[in-house]
């Protein structure tokens, strides 16, 4: 959970801004730091991972962690909005915080609006096992599984992460307060001092279902606000419910194909630095163009200010003007544009649709 912003009416107001227990923590707080207020639960109660699952995933924001997501196709993880923001890698599969796959982070993208939900893409596609997003019904009395290196003991600052990955079998219930939607969100757990607390935000909530794992949930914050973690059942995002708009990205979660967008590569030739007032453009390479002799990929991958909404656009000349050839214009930060195009002239539009701040462009261009 990210149970990272423990006042539970942040929750609806601002795209769910806190964490697993959410007081009044900001939804864009980099994962690994918590505020006075701020509540990221762990599993309270719970026991050490009893196999490994390929697909949890740890959140890292300079080689830190702060919360837990799933691995839901080879370029995607699902986690909580609260969690994305400073997040630049991710380590999948592993039972302790140092082990499993690492991948860099070219891409967050926020859920719908008001909702605690977000998407991670990767720089390259993992070679663990993605968990399939389940098609069960998830109602009251459902046996359920939550997993997280959260905070084992119940009070705020009380433990630091535990390096072992913990996890407890639980249900879902009623009784969850906090703006609680129950289209889009789980109410789990009791009061008998079990459950998710300080660090797990992000992290999967599993069903069993033809004796596979299938992801159900990811951790939000406290379903009644207490900054104490399991007095109260836990708010888990509806994983299910997303799957339409996560599509939307991924392509076919249950049919994979190649996907709507393809994989950025590592955008590692050329790096430019700037910054931009909210409205503003500008051009890279440095105001000019650069010339391709050849056909070949152009790839683009550009990191923006937290809360900001930067967009990239790629532009060809056509003998008269500059049009745009490929665009990245999601409602995050950070955009990759991938483009195989024909010999020509090029450049690169960097805009701040809103917000301000600095930003960096990679790019990979044909010789």
């Amino acid at each position: 959970m990210r149970l990272r912003n423990i006042v539970a009416t942040a929750v609806a107001a601002a795209v769910c801004t806190g964490g697993l227990i959410a007081l009044t923590g900001s939804a864009q707080a980099a994962p690994p730091s918590s505020t006075p207020g701020e509540v990221q639960p762990y599993i309270i109660g719970g026991s050490p991972a009893s196999e490994n699952y390929p697909f949890y995933t740890k959140l890292l924001a300079n080689g830190q962690f702060g919360c837990g997501g799933s691995l839901i196709a080879p370029l995607w993880v699902a986690t909580a909005q609260h969690c994305i923001s400073g997040v630049t890698s991710v380590r999948i599969g592993g039972t302790t915080l140092g082990a499993g796959e690492t991948r860099s982070v070219v891409q967050r993208i926020a859920g719908p609006s008001g909702l605690d939900f977000a998407l991670l893409k990767l720089g390259s596609a993992s070679t663990q096992t993605p968990i399939p997003i389940t098609d069960s019904a998830l109602g009251t009395g459902s046996a359920v599984r939550i997993m997280g290196h959260g905070q084992t003991c119940p009070t705020r600052g009380c433990g630091s992460a535990p390096n072992q990955l913990m996890q407890l079998d639980t249900t879902l219930v009623t009784g969850c307060t906090a703006n609680f939607q129950p289209n889009y969100e789980l109410c789990v757990g009791d009061q008998t001092a079990r459950g998710a607390c300080y660090g797990d935000s992000g992290g999967p909530l599993v069903v069993r279902v033809n004796n596979r794992w299938e992801l159900g949930g990811a951790t939000s914050r406290a379903g009644r606000g207490q900054p104490t973690c399991a007095e109260a059942p836990s708010i888990y995002m509806k994983v299910p419910a997303f799957k339409s708009w996560i599509e939307g990205y991924t392509g076919d979660l249950d049919n994979p194909g190649p996907g709507p967008d393809p994989e950025p590569g590592n955008c590692s030739k050329t790096t430019y630095n700037g910054s931009l007032n909210s409205g503003a453009s500008v051009i890279q390479p440095n105001g000019s163009y650069y010339q391709s002799t050849t056909s070949g990929v152009h790839r683009g991958c550009l990191t923006g200010p937290s809360g900001a909404d930067f967009d990239l656009y790629l532009q060809k000349w056509n003998g008269s003007t500059w049009a745009n050839v490929k665009s990245g214009t999601t409602p995050a930060a950070d955009e990759q544009v991938e483009y195989s195009g024909t010999a020509g002239y090029y450049r690169w539009q960097v805009l701040s649709y809103r917000g301000a701040g600095s930003y960096t462009l990679k790019v990979d261009n044909p010789s």
